[in-house]
């Protein structure tokens, strides 16, 4: 232990030294007068500071191997060295708040292992609670503090005197602060067995931050073609769209990434990434409240809507509406029937048309809204991907950390560091858990289980469910002694039974939740045919003792009554329609996005009598109605999992007709396919006589099925070269063991014209093993690490999201880099240290209004450029590189630059523009080059005759084209062989059905008419 002493040491002698140095910098009192009225105390000892963070990795970290405490320990140091200045002002800026203070310092070093990672974190608001406590303790702070407020209070007086409304901005204070404590909250399931109220948690503490797919309605392209882009976390999809859709699966974990916006709203606690998501105030709908015929709210209605007990100021939500200062955030639009999903859309469109300006972020389960849902009114669709192992063990690490606090001996905090460790070797090495543990509440169910069974864990869905509501109706209170509470004793039979028909009933009237009147009117009913627990209560007990004793139900609001989780009511409402023996409802409604899991549920809990011949009624219903064909078949083969027991002849016809849906052909196919489960392996096919849409769609099936199965069907297009599988293959190595994928598929076939996609630090240690690869994109706080410097054969370097990375000048040491990718690099100030540099493409994203690009021209052999923000130069005439470059790129946020300059460009073959002013620059600067691929994005009215003059045109790309004329106009380019167009429409794509050369793309494109004239291998819908 003398090495972490001595650095321990140091590390307080760190942060007692930015103590000091922030206490003798400060001007005595509050700073307001030139002379000191009394000495500074001396900051506490650093000895003092060293031996509480010893006894702290002593006490929680005795396990962690040397080496990681020691990095832990010195990437603290470094946090605090880079941190600069921590005067008065800036804690006040965090509000005294350790936790804050904290959060703003944290840039944990590349190459952190997990829990050295969790290390650093606690280490450092250790830190920067004795750096609150020392500072807080100066003479001159209470001072500065009182300055402080006077002036914020001022601010606030003077906002109001100048015109505001009267008490507006107090009104938001208060608002904000119900927002932050209402929601400050969540329910983490499981941690506690009894005591509801405690079964919430910080939401610091319960959140985990989860991937989303790349923008599946903004696709940018690039000369070889679309690029499927790089997931990304949530909150950072979040800073590049004012309107988002995001969709999830059941326990994804929607709701709650809502709450987390609700509340560093509230709090005005976005990191920099949204900083500018601070001046918002949130709104919070939740669909399933407003069912009635009368239900959407208008926005003065906002407020009663969510249940909030204040009055606003007149007008004062139009206002933060109109100004863009109101997040609009409707959870589930999945929990509203299909029959009001219109009168949904309208009302959000009628929102975004009234108000622009506001930021609007939908949930939904993905079945539940078509391709391209709202994309007319510039919302963005993502999607919440499964979570990963590291995600995995993440949340296993949160839920234990929650019990842990909970906990009153030290025996009972041994016990559940043991099951912690259990179950993170069970989902790392069975796969059965791994398919399990693939979303939020699926992962703190298995958590809530292992610790209740001492880690005996069921293996399949339906068994899962089954141990949840034993373990939730019976055992928690049983086991604690906790009986009679509300006066009622019921067994888990009684409890279930009465459950079952509150489900069923929700399901059939196509609600998520009823009033409590309702709930006590239907169980009144119902207890006439159980004689024996009306005697112990009337109806009002009874539903007593369902709310706070099942551990199933709760009330959202006041007056509302709804399951804890909707895959919960799906199950018994299931259980219910089988005991009713419901079978021809179940198939009636099968194809019905709401009714997904009640059906896969049923087969589950139906005998196998009953089982057989619902799958065979879904495959009729399938042929009779062709609309539902492919859904109705996949809905069956998805329910093959749920059927331990099954005549095979049904099965074995299930499985016939889900192999005549194959190869998928779209990503959206091979979700669904990847739904069915792990029997759809058996029937991907490939790669011999696929097309590379096709192949990358059965891998991408295969990654999302995960298991041994997956990895085999995988590892059959290992060799394959093409650029939309290789993207597939890089982004399925994070669903499996790192090392087992590595060497399965990537190691002897990622080479020459490869871009290996890596994000974590086990990934870049094994890119040493793969001398011929050439390209190498780093996701994450990598920095510029040596096995990419190193690396003899790199051509291409991507730098993703990497707060670590400041200074390119390494960059030199790479002989024969020729392309750079930087995408998000925040501490990237200045490009001018490549100068000289051989570089021949560059591709800019996410950097800061105003920076500049005027650097790049002391880079002799560049040729292609791609940049999205708004740059320095506001036009062409300032870049005098730019008659040099063959292609060229202008982004979304690149739209403000003025091509006028643009026939210079005389040797440009591919060519990206953005909105009216630059259309019209080009059209100006007529035929200027031998134009071969031209990209036009968010342009609204289109005449495609403008286009004929560019006969060497062979790809044309489209985004969001509202009005297009002369589409026939195309017939006349020679030359041409692709044409895509993203979320335009009306289409008309008759006129180009002759064009027997020329493959059609259609994104999200809603209207179109004319795909029947077309051949599968020609037009593709995604």
């Amino acid at each position: 232990m003398h090495g972490l002493e001595t650095l321990l040491l140091r590390l307080a002698t760190t942060v007692a030294s930015a103590a000091a140095k922030s206490l003798f910098n400060t001007k005595p009192g509050a700073g307001l007068v030139p002379d000191p009225v009394r000495p500074i105390p001396k900051p506490a000892s650093a000895e003092k500071l060293a031996r509480v963070l010893s006894r702290r990795i002593l006490d929680r970290y005795e396990t962690l191997p040397e080496h990681e405490r020691l990095a832990a320990v010195t990437a603290v140091q470094d946090t605090f060295r880079a941190a600069g200045g921590l005067e008065a002002g800036r804690l006040l800026a965090a509000d005294l708040n350790p936790e804050r203070l904290a959060v703003e310092l944290q840039s944990p070093s590349a190459g952190l292992a997990e829990r050295a990672l969790a290390l650093y974190g606690e280490l450092l608001r250790l830190c920067c609670a004795h750096l609150v406590d020392q500072l807080t303790a100066d003479p001159s702070f209470l001072a500065r503090a009182a300055v402080e407020q006077t002036r914020r209070s001022g601010a606030l007086l003077w906002r109001e005197a100048e015109g505001g409304p009267a008490g507006a901005l107090a009104f938001e204070q208060r608002y904000a602060d119900f927002v932050a404590a209402t929601h400050s909250r969540m329910e983490l399931y499981g941690v506690t067995l009894g005591d509801r109220h405690r079964t919430e948690w910080p939401l610091e503490t319960a959140y985990l931050s989860l991937a989303v797919t790349g923008e599946q309605n903004r696709y940018e392209p690039h000369p070889e073609g679309i690029a499927d882009p790089t997931p990304t976390k949530a909150e950072q999809a979040l800073a590049g769209s004012d309107r988002l859709v995001l969709r999830g699966q059941a326990g994804s974990g929607k709701s709650t990434l809502l709450q987390w916006l609700a509340l560093n709203a509230a709090r005005q606690s976005f990191g920099p990434e949204l900083a500018d998501w601070n001046r918002c105030v949130p709104f919070v709908l939740r669909l399933r409240a407003f069912s009635g015929p009368d239900g959407l709210p208008m926005p003065q209605d906002f407020l009663s809507a969510a249940g909030v007990p204040l009055r606003a100021p007149d007008g004062w939500i139009e206002e933060l509406l109109s100004a863009g200062r109101a997040l609009v955030l409707v959870d589930g639009v999945d929990e509203v029937s299909q029959r009001l999903r219109s009168r949904v859309e309208n009302w959000l469109r009628s929102l975004v048309t009234a108000f622009p300006k506001a930021r609007y972020v939908v949930t939904t389960r993905p079945a539940a809204v078509p391709e391209g849902w709202l994309a007319a009114q510039g919302f963005t669709a993502r999607t919440l991907l499964p979570m990963e192992r590291d995600d995995i063990r993440a949340f296993v690490r949160h839920w234990h950390e929650a019990a842990r606090s909970e906990c009153r001996s030290d025996g009972e905090r041994e016990l559940l560091d043991r099951y912690e460790l259990s179950l993170d070797e069970a989902v790392s090495t069975r796969r059965d858990f791994a398919r399990l543990a693939t979303n939020p509440l699926m992962c703190a169910l298995l958590c809530a289980l292992n610790r209740d069974r001492r880690m005996h864990l069921p293996r399949a869905r339906k068994e899962l469910y089954d141990a949840a509501l034993d373990m939730l109706l019976v055992r928690r209170d049983t086991e604690r002694e906790i009986t009679s509470v509300e006066g009622m004793r019921m067994s888990r039979e009684e409890q279930g039974a009465l459950l079952q028909r509150l489900a069923y009933w929700l399901i059939r009237n196509e609600q998520a939740e009823a009033t409590r009147q309702e709930v006590i009117g239907l169980l009144d009913e119902w207890l006439t045919v159980m004689p024996q627990v009306r005697a112990q209560g009337d109806s009002e007990q009874v539903f007593a003792h369902l709310l706070n004793r099942s551990g199933l139900l709760r009330e959202p609001v006041p007056g509302s009554v709804d399951f804890v989780h909707r895959t919960f009511q799906d199950y018994l409402g299931a259980k219910a329609a089988v005991e009713a023996r419901d079978f021809g409802v179940l198939v009636r409604n099968a194809h019905d996005d709401q009714w997904d899991d009640v059906v896969r549920m049923a087969v589950g809990h139906a005998r196998v009598e009953e089982r057989g011949r619902l799958l065979r009624q879904l495959l009729r219903r399938a042929d009779k109605v062709p609309r539902h064909r492919e859904r109705l078949v996949l809905l069956a083969a998805a329910s093959l999992e749920h059927a331990p027991e099954l005549d095979p002849a049904v099965r074995g016809e299930v499985e016939q007709r889900a192999g005549e849906l194959m190869p998928p052909s779209t990503y959206k196919q091979a979700e669904a396919l990847a739904r069915v489960g792990e029997l759809v392996c058996e029937l991907l096919p490939g790669p011999e006589g696929l097309t590379g849409r096709e192949a990358a769609a059965v891998v991408r099936t295969a990654r999302l099925i995960r298991g041994d199965a997956a990895l085999r069907v995988i590892s059959r297009f290992r060799a394959d070269r093409r650029g939309a599988v290789r993207g597939e293959l890089d982004a399925a190595w994070a669903a499996f063991d790192t090392q087992t994928y590595f060497e399965a598929v990537l190691e002897e076939t990622s080479g020459a014209g490869h871009v290996l996609n890596v994000r974590a630090a086990e990934e870049l240690a094994l890119v040493p093993r793969l001398p011929l690869l050439d390209g190498l994109n780093l996701i994450g706080d990598h920095g510029l690490p040596p096995e990419a410097l190193s690396h003899a054969n790199l051509t291409f370097l991507g730098l993703s999201r990497n707060e670590v990375v400041s200074d390119l000048l390494p960059l030199r040491g790479v002989p024969r880099l020729r392309e750079l990718s930087i995408d998000h690099c925040p501490s990237v100030s200045d490009l001018r240290p490549l100068s000289g540099l051989p570089l021949t493409r560059i591709y800019l994203t996410g950097f800061p209004d105003g920076f500049s690009l005027a650097p790049l021209a002391d880079l002799p052999e560049l040729r292609h450029l791609a940049f999205n923000f708004p740059a320095a130069e506001s036009s062409l005439a300032e870049l005098p590189f730019a008659p040099r470059l063959t292609s060229v790129a202008f982004f979304h946020r690149a739209c403000g630059m003025r091509l006028t300059e643009l026939e210079a460009l005389g040797s440009l073959t591919w060519l990206t523009l953005n909105e009216e002013r630059q259309w019209r620059d080009f059209l100006s600067a007529g035929v200027f080059s031998p134009l071969e691929s031209l990209s036009i994005l968010d342009v609204p009215h289109l005449d495609l005759e403008d286009l004929v003059p560019h006969q060497n045109l062979n790809s044309i790309y489209l985004r969001k084209i509202t009005q297009m004329e002369h589409i026939a106009a195309l017939e006349e380019c020679p030359k041409l062989r692709s044409v895509t167009f993203s979320e335009c429409g009306p289409l008309d794509l008759t006129p180009l059905a002759s064009l027997d050369d020329v493959e059609i793309e259609l994104y999200s494109c809603e209207q179109v008419i004319g795909t029947d004239l077309f051949s599968r291998e020609r037009l593709i819908i995604n």
